[in-house]
């Protein structure tokens, strides 16, 4: 599958990514919204979540390796922050940790630069195809995402799962039919996956999940 830059919006139901990016939406905009302060974006690319912030952020930077898909203020990667201890009110960081060599040397640096009592927004994938190869090294689930809370400082944590079993089956699914004498299906799949979710999905397989933790 060749790489493509996913921006999360409310994609409609004949989109074959609704059913990751619509609920990575819906997640990033209350979630982002209770940031406050200083705010750190880890792995911004080109900022496209910077308009979610709400009216308690007083300053963004965003901070990125360079690139053709980077728009950073600061340059730098997520393993070695360049700035000091409790230089921030907030980070966020939406699906960079997968491509992390060292995800728990990344979670202690975010919570280094954050000040006590300071926020965490993260995303990170359960269940998604290879992308930007070969930078690409893990998957999470619920109880990895909190040791590696845990393990780096931080407390009070909620993690959300986007979606469950059957709208994972299903956006897999509809990736595959893209490129198909089937994509029309697509549509159906995403329709026929929303339905099935909300009749019980279990979390055995999620596309993503969402984490809004405190530095202890």
């Amino acid at each position: 599958m060749a790489d493509e830059l996913y921006v999360p919006s409310d994609r409609p139901k004949s989109d074959p990514l609704h059913l990751h990016l619509s609920d990575m939406w819906r997640h990033l905009t209350v979630t982002l919204a209770k940031l406050e302060g200083r705010v750190l974006d880890i792995g911004c690319g080109l900022q496209p979540y910077r308009k979610l912030l709400g009216p308690k952020v007083t300053e963004y930077v965003g901070m990125d390796r360079p690139g053709p898909y980077a728009k950073p203020d600061v340059e730098g990667d997520a393993l070695n922050l360049p700035f000091p201890d409790a230089s921030f009110d907030s980070v966020m960081s939406t699906q960079v940790l997968e491509h992390v060599t060292d995800p728990m040397r990344a979670m202690k640096a975010a919570a280094r630069v954050l000040k006590p009592g300071g926020r965490l927004a993260l995303t990170a994938p359960g269940c998604w195809p290879h992308h930007e190869v070969p930078h690409d090294y893990w998957r999470f689930t619920r109880f990895g995402l909190e040791h590696l809370l845990r393990e780096s400082g931080f407390s009070h944590f909620t993690i959300e799962a986007q979606g469950g079993t059957w709208s994972t089956l299903g956006q897999m699914f509809a990736l595959e039919l893209i490129d198909t004498p089937f994509k029309m299906f697509i549509p159906m799949v995403n329709r026929m996956s929303r339905y099935l979710d909300r009749r019980g999905a279990r979390e055995e397989l999620v596309t993503c999940w969402t984490v809004l933790a405190q530095r202890s």
